[in-house]
């Protein structure tokens, strides 16, 4: 049998409800999908609950059941998925965290949670952590800038645990949060100790230094803190390759998702303008997608884009997002479109006038480009995916790809 390569994009937080300004409907209806609809006559479609029925996923747990792996024996915590996207070479047994550069005041309250979100400094802050800060009570200490206003922060050394609770608060108005251990073993102990030294000297480091002076003085916030949440103790992923014998690359500028691709063994590419927000160069991504499977069998384009918007509540960027993203997937089909079976689904829901992740399941669409019964559906949105055959939940969609495109191996005689 004829092998075909594979394309996986997946729209972060792409599932929406009803809208009121859309006159209720949802950003996926609303969008105008030409390329999306010209593929509905060689595609099954249907709805797809990433970890379970009603789960409320996090873009990692989601991820993790895309690519095959059971979340709840493979999930240990973002921190180190977030830690290798942005540019951590981990060993076995750190513990890092994701974080944000922040602002408190001087009782260390919260006033904003991303430091206005604006920060070119990043680098820079960065750069000065590493200078100032290099252990904490015999542990090695190493920062790492993802991107905006968000940090990596990694632990190494002799007796250190993840059962330790988060010092971000996950609200502004409210105190910087002690950490403490989440069980009774002297690790889990001594890394909240470690974790609560830490942030007490980072906040001596980042407010005493010059880049914020300067930024006050300029009317913008002081990142004069990094609120650490996500610890995870890093565990190495099995190879994707070893799993499904196929060579895997990665198109994303998300250091979550980098650094998931990173860890289970893609080659991942961030293009140029490739930004993880609304800003991202979507002609940018199609390229290094289509470049990439010249060589590659298994091609994973991310856009962060919908998701962004959604948290932001930003109801018509959400929908240009989908539309720049059915351009996307046009400019894929035009190079290889009878040589690829494409995949193209959400990680989770995020609707975009709730601001936040739920566990509605999302639509899932899988064009296949020789001879199949597809589905009679008019669109691809939340609506026309409940009338499709597909009910699936992430840990079955690895098996689909491998199914159609004449890769899956036959499971028994």
């Amino acid at each position: 049998m004829r092998q075909y390569k594979i394309v996986l994009v997946i729209a972060d937080g792409l599932g929406d409800r009803p809208v009121s300004k859309l006159n209720l409907k949802t950003p996926l209806e609303a969008a105008d999908k030409p390329n999306i609809k010209e593929i509905l006559k060689s595609s099954m479609v249907g709805l797809m609950d990433p970890i379970n029925a009603g789960i409320r996923p996090g873009s990692d747990t989601s991820h993790l059941a895309i690519f095959g792996l059971d979340p709840y024996k493979y999930y240990r915590g973002r921190g180190a998925f977030e830690a290798l996207g942005a540019g951590a070479e981990l060993s076995e047994n750190d513990v890092a965290f994701r974080g944000n550069f922040a602002t408190v005041n001087s009782d260390f309250m919260v006033i904003d949670r991303r430091a206005g979100r604006k920060l070119p400094e990043a680098d820079e802050l960065v750069k000065l952590l590493n200078q100032e800060i290099n252990e904490i009570d015999g542990i090695k200490v190493r920062f790492y800038h993802g991107t905006e206003h968000r940090v990596a922060v990694v632990l190494s050394g002799p007796g250190l645990s993840d059962r330790i609770s988060d010092t971000d608060p996950h609200e502004i108005n409210k105190k910087l949060n002690m950490s403490y251990p989440l069980d009774n073993s002297p690790e889990a102990k001594r890394t909240a100790g470690v974790v609560n030294k830490l942030t007490k000297r980072i906040y001596e480091v980042l407010s005493n230094s010059p880049i914020n002076e300067k930024r006050s003085k300029e009317g913008e916030l002081p990142a004069n803190i990094i609120l650490l949440r996500g610890a995870a103790k890093y565990q190495r992923l099995p190879q994707f390759s070893s799993y499904t014998k196929i060579n895997p690359a990665a198109v994303t500028a998300t250091a979550l998702i980098k650094g998931i691709c990173k860890d289970l063994g893609f080659k991942v590419v961030t293009p140029p303008g490739a930004t993880g927000g609304i800003d991202t160069n979507y002609d940018s991504k199609a390229q290094a997608a289509i470049e990439l499977l010249k060589d590659y069998d298994f091609v994973f384009l991310h856009i962060k884009a919908t998701d962004a918007a959604s948290h932001d509540g930003l109801i018509e960027e959400k929908v240009k997002a989908i539309e720049r993203i059915d351009s996307v997937i046009g400019k894929i089909l035009d190079h290889y479109g009878s040589d690829i079976v494409l995949a193209f689904t959400g990680d989770h829901a995020t609707p975009v006038e709730l601001k936040d992740h739920t566990g509605d399941p999302v639509p899932f669409l899988l064009y296949v480009p020789y001879s199949i019964i597809s589905d009679n559906v008019s669109d691809f949105n939340e609506r026309e995916a409940r009338k499709g055959s597909l009910k699936i939940i992430g840990l079955n969609v690895l098996n689909l790809l491998l199914n159609y495109s004449n890769r899956e191996e036959k499971f028994g005689e």
